[in-house]
């Protein structure tokens, strides 16, 4: 298929390969250029601005930071609705709401194409490895058309129509920072009992409440490695849609609103761009503990 992928963040660059060693003919877009580099080499092409990559293509595929950045590159002057032929599925692989992804829809519908929104569960790793879990929302017919490209960079899954992928995605990233904040909190707490903390990684992972995030997480925070996969901005942004989501509902979420504290105060101490298991500093300051 003939494919367009705008986005070429830590995540998107990596999917973005998936896709060209699929064996499909890819055009590429960043805001940053040079992040393009490694891709064209490999056989892609680099587009000047969204609509060029867009134009003629099968499929587009989006992978950006927010709301604001989904907006402009697909809605945008010189966006990609401009360029679009009929039939042309739209892909929004992006962490939005769902209010986006439905005026998404629309403005790519009046352009005669199709929309699909698919966020992904996984981090670096397997999106290097092509085994993201793609969340897609969106009509069974475009979901096929576009399923032979979503496949190379992960299992697809249908989870309802436009928003729901989106949906679901808040959910999974509303779990994981409830998890990734508890298991931060523990580990001070138990530091401060005087336990040893690798210890204690050892006894989750052994019992009924263990979990793969907190074995890969848990191993980051001892090292003390923060290089990001996902970083606290990120999570942080997520965790506001959430809110902002289930407010919308008069649904209160008392815990999450606790969560956003928690990483607002992470993000004030400066450690936004690290890897969101850096919210463990945050405790740890509270706590009183010293790094050696």
């Amino acid at each position: 298929m003939n494919v367009a992928f705008l986005g070429l963040g830590i995540m998107g660059a990596l999917m973005a390969a998936n896709v060209l060693r699929g064996g499909h003919a890819l055009t590429v877009w960043n805001r940053t250029g040079s992040r393009a580099d490694e891709l064209v080499a490999a056989g892609a092409t680099l587009a000047s601005s969204p609509a060029e990559a867009a134009h003629g293509k099968d499929v587009v595929v989006t992978m950006l930071s927010d709301v604001a950045a989904v907006e402009s590159v697909i809605v945008g002057d010189g966006g990609v609705v401009s360029a679009i032929s009929p039939g042309t599925v739209v892909v929004d692989m992006s962490t939005v709401d769902r209010t986006t992804a439905l005026k998404m829809r629309q403005a790519v519908g009046r352009a005669g194409g199709l929309f699909v929104d698919a966020p992904v569960s996984g981090s670096r790793k397997p999106a290097r490895e092509g085994t993201l879990l793609i969340m897609a929302g969106g009509e069974q017919e475009a979901i096929e058309r576009c399923r032979p490209v979503l496949e190379c960079m992960g299992k697809v899954r249908r989870v309802g129509g436009v928003g729901q992928g989106m949906a679901m995605k808040l959910v999974l990233n509303a779990l994981g920072a409830h998890m990734m904040t508890g298991l931060a909190a523990v580990m001070a707490l138990g530091a401060r009992f005087g336990l040893d903390r690798r210890d204690m990684l050892e006894v989750i992972s052994a019992g009924a409440f263990s979990s793969p995030i907190y074995a890969a997480k848990g191993d980051k925070i001892l090292r003390g490695d923060y290089a990001p996969d996902f970083t606290l901005a990120l999570l942080r942004k997520d965790q506001a849609l959430v809110l902002a989501e289930a407010a919308g509902l008069g649904y209160p979420m008392p815990t999450e609103q606790a969560i956003l504290d928690v990483l607002d105060e992470a993000l004030a101490a400066g450690h936004g761009g690290e890897d969101m298991c850096a919210v463990a500093k945050v405790f740890e300051a509270w706590a009183g503990m010293r790094r050696g």
